[in-house]
């Protein structure tokens, strides 16, 4: 609901700010005394481009600014204009105009003049139609096959993508699986291959220096072992005169045994050495075609075989690609069985309860004044194609209208007056209870009608303000006697300039502005009387 509301200098407003109720607010006052003037104010937040007519002066910086509430959120909009340069605001951030409009539209319905965007948008007509069927199951229904319908047919699509990449794919996954598989390798297998090469490649420094160390440890005569066993009995006969050698003699011993081990493991490293010219070559290739595929793929060895098991199962899936699809077709269309079937039943209610909506319409608006007005929903039936679904179902609707005896209805959009549109939506409103508790605001709503017609107008703007904000503008006493407040609008002449002020009315107050829309300025006891009793009725 529109909670607050500041304007200053638009056109002759100077500065206004006014609270208002919850339910329905009337807004009375002389002709030209500036009541559209604050419905010009509110759409600023809805219109990129301001009037013309402001800001009051040149120099002086427009302002509007509103506080709306929702549940438990609360929302501020303000809009200024400085030296023709717009701002705007949401909640005191700095925000493009779009982004305000966005969110004022969802929070702002505003009936008059040619603000009747919800009856100009025929996607609005089936939303309300639906609503006056109580469709909302059966919508529920469609919207969460159409979201599983429209995830399978963008799967489908992706299915026949591949496929068509299908042939090629699997060509260079075979050469892929292929290149990794002809390594002849296993996981962890490229260590072992580093030292072969190396062993192979290093083969006769290994037997020379192997060699070269048996012999000088062990085999030759004048070997290490040898010199040690003949100085052992030295060490021995002094380490019995010297205690402190103990240590360094039993050291000596475990090298003197230590030497034939070493000797037996480089000869068996010997035995196993065995140099080949072919089987190095064989290994360098193959180290250098591991290295170039590590280097190609940025993936160790164990990383490349698993790559080539993934491969192998994305061929798979490319081969049986074509099963797939089946498969995923066959989901769709039990699917799109069910949409349809759905569909069927919407369509089905919408025209059934058309014909109801049509004449409680007819017979609303005949008390409104427009008695030879007829009011119809145009249906265009269209099968529903599985590449081409809605969310809301496959026809189209629209609302159809004419106030004028041997007229064809036509588009809304077309055919009524802002007047008409005005009433014509003041009957929808009333007919269903929303939810999306906005603020409904209503101009030249009582424009050429009068005594019962206008109190009936009363009665349907206040039904509608049980569960909505109604802020509307009247120059009748039976509208402005079903407010909640009462606003009076009123102009003044100063120093050749032109203001104009607006005050929220008390009881008594409100009473007198009820007596002046009845008689004009002349207003006796009796009127007040009538104007007091009007009051008392309405306002229960």
């Amino acid at each position: 609901m529109l909670a607050y509301l500041r304007v200053e200098n638009f056109a002759v407003v100077e500065k206004v700010e006014l609270d208002f109720s919850a339910n329905l607010n009337v807004l009375t006052g002389e002709t030209g005394a500036g009541k559209s003037i604050l419905i010009d104010a509110i759409s600023f937040f809805l219109k990129k481009k301001f009037p013309e007519i402001s800001p009051r002066k040149p120099g002086a910086t427009l302002l509007v600014e509103a506080m709306f509430t929702r549940d438990d959120e609360e929302f501020v909009f303000r809009r200024e204009v400085r030296n023709g340069r717009s701002l705007c605001f949401i909640n005191g951030q700095v925000v493009p105009f779009t982004s305000l409009k966005e969110k004022a539209e969802k929070l702002l319905n505003i009936y008059g003049q040619n603000e009747h965007t919800f009856l100009l948008n025929s996607a609005n007509h089936r939303m309300y139609l639906d609503k006056f069927c109580r469709n909302r199951e059966l919508l529920t229904g469609l919207a969460l096959v159409y979201k599983e319908l429209k995830k399978l047919i963008s799967e489908l699509d992706e299915l026949k993508r591949k496929s068509k990449q299908a042939y090629e794919k699997i060509d260079f996954i075979n050469f892929q699986v292929s290149e990794i598989e002809n390594l002849g390798m296993q996981k962890g297998e490229d260590s072992d291959l580093e030292q072969q090469v190396k062993i192979l490649s290093s083969a006769e420094e290994i037997i020379e220096k192997s060699n070269s160390v048996t012999r000088s440890f062990y085999d030759d005569e004048g070997s290490v072992y040898n010199k040690i066993a003949d100085n052992l009995q030295h060490l021995e006969y002094l380490k019995d005169i010297y205690p402190e050698l103990k240590p360094l003699c039993d050291e000596a011993g475990r090298f003197y045994n230590l030497l034939p081990e070493i000797s037996s493991q480089l000869s068996e490293i010997l035995d196993k050495v065995e140099y080949s010219e072919e089987e190095l070559n064989n290994l360098e290739n193959k180290l250098l075609k591991l290295n170039r595929l590590k280097a190609k793929y940025n993936l160790n060895l164990d990383q490349l075989l698993d790559k080539s098991e993934g491969l192998k199962k994305e061929k798979e899936e490319l081969l049986n690609m074509d099963f797939s699809i089946k498969d995923k077709q066959k989901e769709i269309d039990h699917l799109f069985s069910q949409y349809k079937k759905i569909n069927s039943e919407l369509r089905y209610r919408r025209r059934e309860k058309a014909k109801e909506l049509s004449a409680v319409i007819e017979n609303e608006l005949t008390k409104l004044e427009m008695k030879h007005a007829r009011f119809l929903v145009e249906f265009v039936e269209v099968e529903p194609d599985v590449n081409n679904i809605s969310d809301k179902g496959s026809d189209r609707l629209e609302f159809y209208f004419t106030p004028n005896p041997g007229q064809k209805p036509g588009q809304i959009k077309n055919v009524a007056s802002g007047g008409e549109l005005s009433r014509l939506m003041l009957v929808l409103k009333s007919l269903i209870k929303d939810d999306d508790y906005s603020a409904y605001i209503f101009d030249e709503i009582d424009s050429g009608i009068g005594g019962k017609t206008a109190e009936f107008v009363g009665e349907k703007l206040k039904r509608i303000a049980e569960f909505n904000q109604v802020i509307c503008i009247s120059h009748l006493p039976q509208i402005a006697s079903f407010a909640g407040k009462h606003f009076l609008v009123s102009k003044e002449f100063s120093e050749n300039e032109t203001f104009s002020y607006v005050k929220e009315l008390s009881r008594e107050e409100q009473v007198r502005e009820i007596a002046r829309l009845m008689v004009g300025s002349q207003v006796n006891d009796d009127v007040l009387k009538a104007a007091k009793n009007l009051l008392a009725r309405n306002s229960r």
